[in-house]
Formats: C-alpha cells, structure tokens, sequence
C-alpha cells in the first residue's frame, strides 16, 4: 500500500514542486493574433485559504506568483492539474469555479544556460525578473 494522499503521490511521481491551490476566481484573455495572452487569478483554499495567486501565460503558463511573490518563471514548467484528478488543466480549460493546483517542474538542464535562458527566460517574455530556478524560489517561500 503506498502511504500519503492522491496529492503527494502525485508530486512524488512528477518530481513536482506544489505552489499553490485554489480554485479559479478570474481568468483574462487577450489574443495577439499569434498567441493567446492572459492570466488566472486563484483564490486560496484548503492550506491556501486566504492567499491568492496570478498565473500568466502566452500559449504556457509563464509565471506564477503567490501574493505578490513569485514563485516559478519559464523555462521551469508551471502546470495547473485538477485537484481531484491531476490531469493538466490547459489555458483553454480554465473555468471560473475550477479547483486546481500549481505544480511547478524544473525544466531541461541546457534551458538554464545562459544561451537557453535568452531564448526562453523570463526576460525574453516580458517579465521583469531574473530566472531562479522553482525548486530556489519555492525553497525560499518557506523560509
């Protein structure tokens, strides 16, 4: 019998940094032309109660950050799972109401590169941060 919840065997098998869980509150979607630009707001529930959360995203969630601090940028993995099944929510699937968790996965070693990161680190979409890797930026939320 494995020990621990659907939800920690899950981050256990997906080597996955849990961030935040909430359910949807709003989602707001802009299109370029070439992609599809928005963000997600997230209201806290269960350990999360009373925190809130912003996932932006161009096609992938690119940035994820819990009250005001973020906690995971492209090129590591942002995924938004449902919290009863662990399938990936995709940006289209986001629904108000909708409960999910943000699981944050560390991308391919070579994406940190300096020459990865210039051509998919937080900088080159916008956002106006350093890249930390997840697994440094969650560490540090705890601290």
């Amino acid at each position: 019998a494995t020990e621990g919840t659907p939800e920690e065997n899950f981050l256990a098998f997906s080597e996955g940094i849990r961030l935040f869980k909430g359910k949807i509150s709003d989602v707001l979607r802009t299109t370029n032309g070439k992609f599809n630009l928005g963000r997600v707001q997230l209201e806290g529930i269960g350990e999360c109660k009373g925190k809130y959360a912003e996932v932006t995203f161009q096609n992938e969630n690119l940035c994820a950050s819990v009250d005001g601090t973020i906690l995971a940028t492209a090129p590591d993995l942002i995924c938004l799972v449902d919290t009863e099944t662990f399938i990936p929510v995709t940006t289209d699937g986001l629904k108000y109401g909708k409960r999910v968790l943000a699981v944050g996965l560390e991308c391919f070693h070579l994406w940190r590169t300096q020459a990865g990161l210039d051509l998919v680190g937080p900088r080159y979409f916008g956002i106006d941060t350093d890249y930390i890797p997840v697994e440094e930026r969650s560490a540090r939320k705890e601290a």
